[in-house]
């Protein structure tokens, strides 16, 4: 597919050639000109229809959250797929790690209470800004596929980015969006020295399942029944060609855990029991597919909370006992005084 990469080009493309087929057929002067302009009138129709629907599927992240300028807080920009830019806390001391990354249309100073948590449980931070979100590069057409890519490259080159000799243990926290890229990033991971440090993901609230928002929106934008496989198939071709780093889709569930991630290491899971952004059925299918594996080693722990909710969340008590409570378990020796 040719023009795949920006989000109107196709749709703009096949609406003017659709202008031009209806000026000649309103100029045609037989019957088998007339009969070829229909024919053309109505592929192209059906074309920038079909275009006009991934054009609004692709949601741009929108308006950049401000960046935070605290003390002790440094900024790096990183070359990889996207140039992405990752806020950082680190000290002279060796520590455990945790590595944030924030929901759709956040950003790092959406993490930074939870960020100060860490650090006075004594952690180094690294806050990891989505393409198209905060001061990272922005993407024509956003996907949670490169975001996964993406951070997958960021985490690959941490060393020398970061001085990791100080870097005992490493969590990874994903927040909404920020959960779902964990969780094929978890499936993308290799073995090294970085990977081998991962000692625990927190999940909180995550997305877990593609074909969930793909119901929404055929909702949205009144997608009837009938085309609801065309959809699919083009949103797939578009998909594929933008996500090369990736193995190509071929079905919805492909996008849904655990086809699209889980988790082989121990989990925190935490959702709010309110959630009025994706609802339960994200964390109750998670719930299954993690019961469900057999890597009895690893530890999963759920918790559903009460005063929690899926925005609006930056600051929120049982929430962050929650993680204190369950990393203090698994960093044993590490230094836990505040850094």
């Amino acid at each position: 597919m040719i023009f795949v990469k920006y989000r109107w080009l196709r749709p703009s493309l096949f609406l003017a050639s659709l202008i031009i087929s209806v000026f000649f057929l309103v100029a045609s002067s037989s019957i088998l000109e007339y009969s070829i302009t229909i024919l053309l009138s109505l592929i192209l129709s059906y074309n920038f229809i079909l275009e006009l629907w991934i054009g609004m599927a692709f949601i741009s992240p929108g308006n950049k959250k401000k960046m935070f300028t605290e003390t002790g807080w440094s900024s790096s920009y990183h070359n990889l797929s996207t140039q992405i830019h990752a806020k950082s806390h680190f000290d002279e001391i060796k520590r455990p790690l945790v590595i944030i990354i924030h929901g759709w249309r956040s950003g790092a100073i959406s993490m930074q209470s939870r960020a100060e948590t860490y650090i006075k449980m004594g952690m180094h931070v690294i806050i990891f800004e989505m393409p198209g979100h905060g001061a990272s590069e922005p993407v024509a057409k956003w996907t949670a596929g490169h975001a996964a890519v993406t951070f997958h490259e960021f985490f690959e080159s941490l060393e020398p980015q970061f001085n990791m000799d100080l870097v005992s243990k490493i969590f990874l926290h994903g927040h909404s969006m920020g959960g779902f890229v964990l969780l094929k990033f978890n499936n993308l991971a290799t073995s090294n020295i970085q990977y081998d440090k991962i000692c625990g993901y927190i999940l909180e609230s995550p997305l877990t399942c593609y074909s969930f928002i793909f119901e929404e929106t055929i909702k949205q934008l009144f997608i009837p029944r009938f085309l609801v496989n065309h959809y699919w198939k083009r949103l797939r071709s578009h998909f594929n060609t933008v996500n090369p780093k990736l193995t190509s889709v071929e079905d919805i569930t492909e996008v849904d855990i655990p086809f699209w991630g889980s988790i082989n290491n121990d989990l925190l899971l935490i959702q709010a029991e309110q959630d009025d952004v994706l609802g339960r059925r994200h964390y109750d299918r998670l719930v299954n597919v993690q019961s469900d594996l057999k890597e009895n080693h690893f530890t999963f722990d759920e918790h559903l909370v009460p005063s929690l909710t899926h925005a609006q969340s930056r600051k929120n008590i049982d929430r962050d006992a929650i993680i204190e409570d369950w990393v203090k378990e698994r960093i044993h020796s590490d230094s836990l005084t505040s850094a």
